[in-house]
């Protein structure tokens, strides 16, 4: 599988759906046409978008709890996106389904490779974390403090022959939690990502992204 352009990455809505119309309109404008949904997310949503949009790629993730949505471009608890992009709702399970191909790229000689990357959700918090050989170190996070998330749009680089972890965190407002509208968007070409979080919808409206791959589009 070869994977090019822009994939936006989004996880947890759980039984929230109104706010979706806007995260796809913003997919819309900025002609994305990849979505990675990382689970605890309702299928109706995701399925309707991808009716409407026959000419997009949807890559579903679920975990023993939420269903299934075998009409997705991808569909599974684990997916292997090109051999260097891995999905999973959990942590612990991206780790044990790519064991393999984690420990392989990490004991490689540095040779300019394309980043590997995992992402996955179930925290809720927006987090990039970069591995290294002994030691971790934390790019961009955006926990809550008194249930309060900070409204962030950043835009970092993915480094050659290194490997991220890349949480967009949670899009939801249901069960009695804070606002929290969160996702983000990986540039498989140039090796970026741009994450964001806000604390009401509005902001969506007009929002553009500052990747540079989808500025050659407008």
């Amino acid at each position: 599988m070869i994977l090019r352009g822009v994939l936006a990455l989004i996880a947890d809505t759980h039984l929230y759906q109104a706010g979706l119309p806007f995260f796809f309109d913003f997919l819309q404008r900025q002609q994305i046409h990849q979505l990675a949904c990382l689970g605890d997310c309702q299928p109706e949503p995701f399925r309707h978008w991808l009716a409407l949009n026959p000419h997009c790629k949807l890559y579903w993730v679920y975990d023993v709890f939420w269903p299934e949505l075998p009409e997705a471009t991808g569909n599974g608890m684990a997916l292997d996106l090109a051999g260097r992009i891995f999905l999973a709702h959990t942590r612990a399970t991206a780790f044990i389904r790519f064991k393999d191909s984690l420990s392989t790229y990490k004991k490689e000689p540095p040779s300019g490779r394309a980043p590997l990357i995992i992402c996955h959700g179930h925290t809720h918090t927006p987090s990039v974390t970069r591995f290294g050989r002994s030691l971790n170190q934390i790019l961009y996070i955006n926990s809550p403090h008194h249930f309060l998330i900070q409204p962030r749009h950043e835009l970092m680089h993915l480094e050659n022959d290194a490997v991220y972890l890349i949480v967009p965190g949670a899009f939801t407002m249901e069960e009695g939690r804070f606002p929290t509208f969160n996702f983000a968007l990986l540039d498989t070409d140039n090796h970026a990502v741009e994450m964001f979080s806000f604390t009401e919808l509005t902001p969506l409206r007009s929002l553009r992204s500052s990747l540079p791959a989808l500025q050659k589009l407008t």
